[in-house]
């Protein structure tokens, strides 16, 4: 019942045993409006090509599993965005009802993660993952991103975790998980918008060093190294300019959980920095597809 389809490039690679570096595509189906969304996800696979390794962005469309978007099926996306057709977001609890039903959807950082595993990605590159959302102690609202990243093993670069979240409780809840965070060539944890976080974690500066690690892991886990890689200082946000908007949203948000409270807050950011957190998002999206990529390049 399942279905799924590789594309011939992502196909190709994976048997030839070169590079591939998954994507995730929420940030097309819910984090950019039309046409910017098709515009940074042509950038962004262009600039995996550019750092040696073949993009494999990931989603479901009516039904299938998309390892890899070739024209027709970026078409047939676009226009069911330009359309209005019903385009979930998809968490890995999400994808058995989603290809039950038929349905199309953006795969999130957890979904994107176990669905690049099945078929022997080994890197991803997304922008910054979930965790545990500030309130939580109230609602418990915490991302399966980080049961993700404890079970799946994968190389994970990202920014961080989401500014709108818990950080420190987000880092504990990730070491608990057994999930081992590195940052790029930084102490801190970086926290998206912002290159730090006040919380300290362990450093590395070579490419090699975090290939080594990765296959040296999996003799002992099957988790995840999330390798936390800091915006571009000419993009950043520093958390003073900020956590004032963030608190805002928090506060004008209070009715809106699960899945929905994100996207809300992120779009709610967007106008109250009157787009400088977009730029700041596309700015972390190419600085880890860059990153991602030549970490692909190094596990060959």
């Amino acid at each position: 019942m399942l279905q799924q389809k590789v594309s011939p490039k992502v196909q190709s690679a994976l048997s030839e045993g070169r590079a591939v570096l998954a994507m995730e595509s929420t940030v097309i189906t819910h984090g950019l409006p039309y046409p910017q969304n098709f515009e940074i996800l042509s950038e962004l696979e262009d600039l995996a090509e550019e750092n040696g390794a073949i993009p494999a962005t990931i989603c479901i469309l009516d039904g299938v599993i998309r390892i890899g978007l070739d024209s027709n099926e970026r078409n047939i996306l676009r226009n069911k965005i330009v359309e209005h057709a019903p385009i979930h977001k998809i968490a890995l609890r999400d994808i058995p009802l989603s290809l039950a039903k038929r349905e199309s959807g953006g795969t999130t950082v957890s979904a994107t993660m176990a669905l690049a595993h099945r078929v022997g990605i080994k890197v991803f590159a997304t922008g910054g993952i979930g965790g545990v959302h500030r309130r939580w102690q109230e609602s418990l609202d915490i991302s399966l991103d980080i049961k993700a990243l404890s079970e799946i093993s994968m190389i994970v670069v990202s920014a961080g975790c989401k500014a709108i979240l818990d950080i420190a409780a987000t880092l504990e809840l990730l070491e608990t998980s057994g999930v081992s965070v590195y940052g790029w060539q930084c102490d801190e944890f970086p926290a998206f918008y912002s290159r730090t976080s006040g919380c300290k974690i362990t450093r590395v500066d070579g490419l090699q060093t975090i290939a080594d690690t990765f296959r040296i892991s999996r003799e002992f886990s099957q988790g995840a190294l999330l390798i936390a890689n800091p915006i571009p200082g000419d993009f950043e946000i520093p958390a003073f300019e900020i956590e004032p908007y963030i608190q805002s949203g928090l506060q004008a948000a209070t009715a809106i959980h699960g899945k929905d409270l994100t996207p809300f807050l992120l779009n709610y950011l967007a106008e109250a920095t009157e787009g400088r957190s977009v730029k700041a998002n596309l700015a972390l999206l190419r600085n880890n597809v860059i990153l991602g990529a030549k970490l692909a390049k190094e596990l060959i």
